[in-house]
């Protein structure tokens, strides 16, 4: 069952809520995971905000992200827990990113002040099932020759729970085997767990879950009137045109029926003719 269809009190790690609220209320839990995805030491955490929203226009549209922090000044980090594979994941970590961009550069009057940056997505399935890594890390390379990386300050991380390479260690192991369902194994992988049975306790969030889903059914329920007042409209020029076609093949009708009519009086005018033709000349 998906996660989005459970009830609250069933929700796991892998609930987009859940997650940014385990993640926001733990920032020790969240600085953990992170280390154990980056592979090295954070030294000081900034600012982690579980969706924050990043205006990217001037009438104060944006985007959300789950969970945003920064280290010490130097390093932004979004994590973000992904439980649809039919997104085109890859371009939206590149917009995340430049979005980040856009806003670190904001504060900054260079570009050589931009701060590194990491786009981290959580995947319970595998984003390049062929390949079956659970990690893939990139950072921009040539063409020309794969050990060069352009030292820009981005990667990209997408953790995948469904890979089958024996590539990662065996608490990172564990924390893939609990996105799928398994039981905790480890430490870390406890005291998440511990969390999010604490977070499904919690009035309060269960409320605003609750209001959250509401709000994302009144829009589902407006989206789907207008895509079905679009399908009338669509119904009905449909319709027009069938009725149209329909006209336009009478009146076809009717001008072939004209056609045969002027044919087989041109065939009796042309046997006419040559009757009379055959009796003028036995008359000469």
């Amino acid at each position: 069952m998906n996660n989005e269809q459970q009830n609250y009190e069933e929700l796991t790690i892998t609930n987009n809520f859940i997650f940014c609220k385990v993640m926001q209320s733990n920032p020790n839990l969240c600085k953990q995971l992170v280390e154990l995805i980056i592979n090295r030491k954070i030294s000081h955490m900034v600012g982690l905000n579980s969706e924050q929203t990043i205006e990217i226009t001037p009438d104060g549209k944006g985007i959300r992200l789950d969970v945003y922090f920064e280290d010490d000044g130097s390093t932004m980090y979004d994590i973000e827990m992904q439980v649809e594979s039919n997104k085109n994941l890859a371009r939206r970590s590149r917009f995340y990113q430049n979005i980040m961009d856009s806003q670190a550069l904001g504060k900054n009057s260079d570009y050589i002040e931009l701060m590194d940056s990491y786009v981290i997505f959580i995947c319970p399935f595998n984003i390049l099932p062929e390949y079956g890594y659970h990690l893939y890390h990139f950072r921009p390379r040539a063409d020309e020759d794969s050990s060069i990386i352009l030292d820009d300050g981005t990667s990209r991380i997408f953790v995948c729970a469904k890979g089958n390479r024996d590539d990662v260690s065996v608490e990172m192991k564990d924390f893939l085997d609990y996105l799928s369902g398994k039981l905790a194994g480890s430490q870390l992988t406890s005291q998440l767990d511990d969390a999010v049975k604490l977070a499904r306790l919690n009035q309060k969030w269960r409320t605003e879950y609750m209001l959250s889903k509401i709000d994302i059914d009144v829009m589902k329920g407006e989206y789907e009137r207008e895509l079905a007042k679009k399908d009338a409209a669509l119904a009905e020029k449909d319709n027009a045109l069938a009725e149209k076609d329909n006209a336009l093949a009478e009146k076809d009708s009717v001008l072939a029926e004209k056609d045969n009519s002027l044919i087989e009086k041109d065939a009796r005018i042309a046997e006419l003719e040559a009757l009379l033709a055959n009796l003028t000349n036995k008359d000469s």
